[in-house]
């Protein structure tokens, strides 16, 4: 597959039609120059300030969730991201690749680092059976599979070349019949998804869509670590109007919306996974959590000493 049928550019007289040509036969599509420099410098600002340190004690800053990977709560990087999620063009390309309404699902910014080895291979991200959590009152049906259930989009930061994102053209079409892991279809079936493998080596502000049923990744081993903005519609039809867990939002970036980017963010949505249990808390459950804890426990442990200390000193003057 070439590049050129796989990239369109944002200008281009029949971008949306092509975008939701290059979705349905595809399962990916590259979309170039549809966000502005100053909007790409906007988001730079804002990831500079709030990747600069891990968010500590209310602190701004990221959540780490394992050594090669931190995130952050897209919308916390405020209102540029809300021109790049609920762009108009992008919610028209979707739902007519869907033929239904979406809900924008999950959003983050994610940072990758660079690794000599795989911790995110190959994978789809639904199959017959899919369920987000074990107590969740969604579960796909293979009928279900039979859809564009749900499609991704992925915004580079940067010119991105190592560590770019992968995808199996055509994959979606498989359905995952044999489940979300590569690891447990026949060789046969390997070989086939191996060679229609297609890396989306990229320049700063391409957005990429594409079908969650079709095998994807980031490509690793990567020599270098790769910045992103990363987002999840799902189509209504099927799971009705739900979010992952509560997008967190600065209140006042929401003046912006419409009436229809607002359905899109999941105004009244059902939540499937509470915030305390989403990847983001991820670290509560690290060795080293308690002992965070006491330190930030006992961090103005000499100042309230300080405090008494002065207290008594002018009780005896």
């Amino acid at each position: 597959m070439k590049n050129n049928s796989i990239i369109i550019q944002a200008n281009s007289n029949n971008f949306i039609s092509d975008a939701v040509r290059s979705l349905k036969e595809d399962g990916l599509v590259i979309i170039r120059g549809l966000f502005s420099k100053e909007l790409m410098s906007e988001i730079d600002e804002s990831w500079r300030t709030n990747f600069k340190h891990p968010a500590v004690s209310g602190t701004v800053g990221y959540f780490r969730t394992s050594h090669a990977k931190a995130l952050l709560p897209l919308f916390l990087l405020g209102k540029p991201v809300f021109q790049v999620t609920l762009e108009k063009r992008i919610i028209t390309i979707i739902e007519k690749v869907m033929k239904s309404k979406c809900t924008l699902a999950e959003a983050n910014a994610v940072w990758h680092k660079s690794t000599k080895y795989v911790y995110f291979p190959l994978h789809s991200d639904f199959a017959a059976g899919w369920k987000k959590t074990k107590n969740s009152n969604i579960q796909l049906t293979s009928k279900d599979m039979n859809f564009p259930i749900g499609i991704g989009g992925m915004l580079y930061l940067h010119d991105t070349k190592s560590g770019a994102f992968k995808y199996s053209l055509k994959s979606h079409k498989i359905q995952s019949k044999y489940g979300q892991h590569f690891a447990n279809y026949p060789k046969s079936l390997k070989e086939a998804i191996n060679k229609n493998i297609f890396i989306c080596k990229g320049i700063k502000g391409d957005l990429i869509l594409f079908d969650d049923r079709g095998f994807h990744g980031p490509d690793q081993p990567s020599k270098k670590d790769r910045s992103v903005l990363l987002f999840d519609y799902y189509r209504d039809k099927t799971f009705g109007s739900v979010i992952v867990t509560p997008h967190l939002i600065k209140i006042s970036d929401a003046a912006i919306l419409d009436k229809d980017q607002l359905r899109v963010l999941g105004i009244n949505a059902t939540v499937i996974v509470p915030r305390e249990e989403y990847v983001g808390t991820r670290f509560k459950k690290n060795i080293l959590f308690y002992f965070i804890v006491l330190l930030i426990e006992k961090a103005y442990f000499f100042k309230h000493i300080k405090s008494i200390i002065k207290h008594y000193i002018k009780k005896l003057k």
